[in-house]
């Protein structure tokens, strides 16, 4: 929203260097008021016991799966949010970057979504409520194709609606999977969540050079796919997992 404001008004790279010097403020004064750790006893740092157990968590297939979801869920969301923008901008919208930037306050029916679809996993299942949440972001992505502004922005907000739900199931699922190191098994959901979003992000400028807004909702579209994929692969994982147990 700073960025599109200052590039209305003076260019981007002034949007760039304000966000930036608001960033390395808010970095210091969360260094500084940062209260000391309670109850925690540091571990020595050994290489090798972390690449072990990191190791272990990539022998995972549940975990893998996991990762893989948070890999196309992240790619599918910053694709739509990266390439929106342009489609806006463009005829018969020619939208400022200003009102562009401001889309992204859709970003807050996330706070809802993410602890609503929360408790609703915890009482109809994780993988039901995970496969609800793709196909709201599949809807949500479709309405998009709609020339109809409202339309347009109404389908980024289900998509939206519908991304953060599906990641806070998947992000919990991660810490529940988990048996032992699970800051480690979290962070690397990370990994996998921020590196969809470089190689989404990228390869939907592709797909958006060659094939307009209609082939990045068709990338989009398989990004989700392939999550459905994996969470029902997920689902076979863990109950041939319980069988062995049992």
């Amino acid at each position: 929203m700073i960025i599109g404001t200052l590039t209305d008004h003076y260019n981007w790279h002034i949007g760039m260097i304000v966000l930036g010097g608001i960033s390395l403020l808010v970095s210091v004064l969360f260094v500084w008021m940062l209260p000391g750790s309670k109850h925690f006893s540091p571990r020595p740092l050994q290489i090798k016991a972390l690449t072990k157990t990191l190791f272990q968590h990539m022998k995972d297939p549940s975990m893998l799966c996991l990762y893989g979801i948070s890999f196309v869920l992240m790619g599918s969301f910053v694709t739509l949010y990266n390439y929106i923008g342009f489609k806006l901008m463009a005829p018969p919208y020619n939208l400022s970057a200003t009102i562009v930037g401001w889309i992204f306050v859709i970003y807050l029916v996330g706070t809802f979504s993410s602890a609503w679809f929360g408790s609703l996993a915890d009482r109809y299942g994780r993988q039901r409520m995970l496969l609800l949440a793709i196909a709201i972001m599949l809807v949500g992505a479709i309405l998009t194709l709609n020339d109809l502004l409202s339309l347009k922005i109404i389908g980024i907000t289900v998509f939206t609606f519908g991304f953060f739900a599906a990641h806070s199931i998947a992000s919990g699922w991660v810490s529940k999977r988990a048996s032992h190191d699970k800051a480690q098994a979290s962070s690397l959901y990370l990994f996998f969540y921020y590196f969809g979003s470089s190689v989404g992000g990228t390869v939907g400028g592709v797909f958006w050079m060659k094939y307009g807004w209609i082939g990045v909702i068709t990338m989009i579209a398989v990004f989700l796919l392939i999550a459905c994929v994996l969470s029902f692969l997920l689902k076979t994982i863990i109950a041939k997992q319980k069988i062995v147990t049992t």
